[in-house]
């Protein structure tokens, strides 16, 4: 019998320092549907968890939706930075710095990206993973500049003559040469981990279930993601699904 107890004591201990590790995972029911996961909500006869602890669930004009940050993050910080959630014109995005304008919302994908809008249109950028990777916490955030209705987001924007432009690292520099403006970027230091090119997307569980990439939006009907750093996620006037292609 003592032996029996100890064995369903051990158990019980384990099973409590698994919880622990994993953080506060739970199940959720609503409308005959279960999703497990992080923050996990219900609403609109949906219920949606983000994947990982540092995951944001929102719901709002009728879109419900969990965001999951890169997991890149998780190797790069010790601890990474809560995102949030934002809704305009019946669209949702989620993750950092977000902006709400012209009937459009973004975000950033990192603690260290930067949004701005600027004559009708919104632009999001982020550094290169592989420089998060190197430098961590001590990793600059991008800013943005703003001239001519136009908008670009990096480091040491420069305007001249209407021409917009921003180095891709907190090393790069940006001057005006021969009525132009021109930016040159050193190499990064490699980071001190290996670099998967799939653990810089963000992933977005919607109304279509969980989709990955970047600028991920999500409305009622419809979710998606862009599949390289510079995509851009609209609604389409016409059909009301999100597309993701690129501006340039």
């Amino acid at each position: 019998m003592r032996a029996t107890r100890s064995i369903g004591l051990a158990a019980a201990c384990i099973l409590g320092l698994l919880t622990s590790e994993a953080g506060a995972v739970e199940c959720l029911t609503s409308s005959g549907r279960t999703a497990c996961g992080f923050h996990c909500i219900s609403a609109e006869s949906q219920v949606r968890c983000a994947q990982t602890p540092d995951g944001v669930c929102s719901t709002s004009s009728g879109v419900v939706a969990c965001w999951d940050p890169p997991a890149m993050l998780r190797r790069a910080l010790e601890s990474v930075p809560r995102p949030s959630c934002v809704t305009n014109g019946g669209q949702t995005a989620c993750g950092y710095h977000c902006v709400v304008a012209y009937d459009q919302a973004q975000c950033a994908q990192t603690p260290y990206g930067a949004c701005a809008g600027n004559g009708g249109r919104l632009v999001c950028w982020d550094p290169p993973a592989d420089l998060v990777l190197a430098r961590r916490d001590a990793t600059p955030t991008a800013t943005c500049l703003l001239a001519n209705d136009r908008v670009a987001c990096g480091y040491h924007c420069l305007a001249f003559q209407g021409t917009l432009r921003c180095a891709q690292t907190p090393d790069g520099v940006c001057r005006r040469e021969g009525g132009a403006v021109e930016c040159w970027d050193p190499p990064i230091d490699a980071p001190a981990v290996a670099y998967d090119p799939a653990a810089e997307r963000a992933c977005l569980a919607g109304s279509e279930g969980r989709v990955c990439g970047f600028r991920c939006l999500a409305t009622a009907r419809s979710t998606g993601c862009g599949d390289a750093r510079r995509d851009v996620c609209r609604v389409d006037g016409e059909s009301r699904r999100v597309v993701c292609a690129s501006p340039y």
